[in-house]
C-alpha cells in the first residue's frame, strides 16, 4: 500500500506535478528506491541530483547486491524497527534521510570519484576522436 489515500475534490494531477518539480529543481532528492515515486508523478531528476539509498553500492551490498528493503536497511543499519503496522510515507522518508546523514561524506566522496573517472573516459574519448581526425586529415 502507499499510504496515500484517496480524496475527491484534490489538486489536479498537472497542478501538482508542475509544484513538485518547481520544489525540487536544482535540489538533491534522498529518499529510497525514489524511481516508484518519480514514475507516478511522471517526473525525473537528473541523476547527480538523487541520493536513492535502494542503489547505494554499500547497502546494497548488505543484501549480496540485491536493492535492500528499506525495512532491512533500518534493521541493520540504524537498529530500528519500521512499516510494523500502517505505511508511514513519512516515517520512511525521515529513515532515508537519516540513512543518507549517516553515510553522506563517503557516498559524496563516491560520488566525486565516480564524476572524475568519467570525466578522463571523456578526456581520452575527446583525444582519442581527435588523434582520429588528425589520421583522417593526413
Amino acid at each position: 500500500s502507499s499510504g496515500i489515500n484517496a480524496e475527491y475534490g484534490g489538486i489536479p494531477f498537472t497542478v501538482v506535478q508542475k509544484e513538485v518539480a518547481d520544489i525540487v529543481k536544482g535540489k538533491v532528492i534522498i529518499g529510497h528506491d525514489i524511481q516508484h515515486d518519480f514514475k507516478v508523478l511522471e517526473f525525473s531528476h537528473p541523476k547527480p541530483f538523487i541520493r536513492d539509498t535502494a542503489k547505494y553500492k554499500p547497502f546494497k551490498a548488505l543484501s549480496k547486491g540485491n536493492t535492500p528493503s528499506l525495512k532491512k536497511l533500518c534493521k541493520e543499519i540504524l537498529k530500528t524497527s519500521i512499516q510494523e503496522g500502517a505505511h508511514d510515507s513519512v516515517k520512511d522518508a525521515q529513515n532515508a534521510l537519516q540513512l543518507y546523514r549517516m553515510h553522506r561524506a563517503s557516498w559524496e566522496r563516491s560520488i566525486k570519484r565516480h564524476k572524475k573517472k568519467a570525466q578522463k573516459r571523456e578526456t581520452v574519448d575527446d583525444h582519442d576522436q581527435s588523434s582520429s581526425d588528425d589520421a583522417l586529415n593526413d
